[in-house]
């Protein structure tokens, strides 16, 4: 896979096996609203609850961003590495569930991605983004077309969240979310 934009724009990274990697029209376009949103990336954190292969973590290094990144697998972990050390960036990735740890984080952030397996279940997602956004900050959430119907009724059980924007790409939906 191919870095999109920022400062890493056209590096590739390797993408590890049993993963869906974001495409790249979506990465723009997550990057596109959240530069509209911003206006600038700098002193932003960004953390990427399933970091799967890595690419949503690296566009937001490659942009800016400061990151912390979830992931169970030592496998897939070892193989982000190796592209971040192609790349000479270190990020930030914790080995645990990210629906556990994450809300024990001491931080809050600036935005929330979240790419789970397509058959996740997203209410501990939004609990998450519910505790762990900053005041006028985005969460981008990511879904299948079909399943999002439930993904927005599970959204609209909480008071403290709302639907900022959508956007579609084939099968998959982007939700931006943001606290009400």
């Amino acid at each position: 896979m191919q870095l999109t934009g920022g400062q890493y724009k056209g590096r590739k990274i390797i993408t590890p096996k049993g993963v869906r990697p974001t495409l790249s029209n979506v990465r723009e376009s997550v990057f596109s609203v959240l530069y509209s949103y911003f206006g600038s990336f700098e002193d932003k954190n960004f953390l990427d609850l399933f970091l799967g292969s890595g690419i949503m973590t690296f566009e937001a290094l490659s942009r800016g961003f400061k990151t912390v990144s979830f992931e169970l697998s030592a496998q897939v972990i070892r193989q982000v590495k190796d592209s971040a050390f192609a790349l000479g960036i270190e990020p930030t990735i914790i080995k645990a569930n990210s629906l556990c740890a994450a809300p024990k984080l001491s931080s809050k952030f600036d935005v929330i991605y979240a790419d789970p397996p397509w058959d996740y279940s997203y209410y501990d997602i939004f609990k998450c983004c519910e505790k762990l956004l900053l005041k006028k900050s985005l969460a981008v959430i990511e879904c299948d077309k079909k399943k999002k119907p439930d993904v927005l009724l599970e959204l609209n059980s909480f008071d403290t969240l709302e639907l900022f924007r959508e956007k579609n790409y084939g099968r998959c939906c982007l939700l931006f979310i943001k606290l009400s």
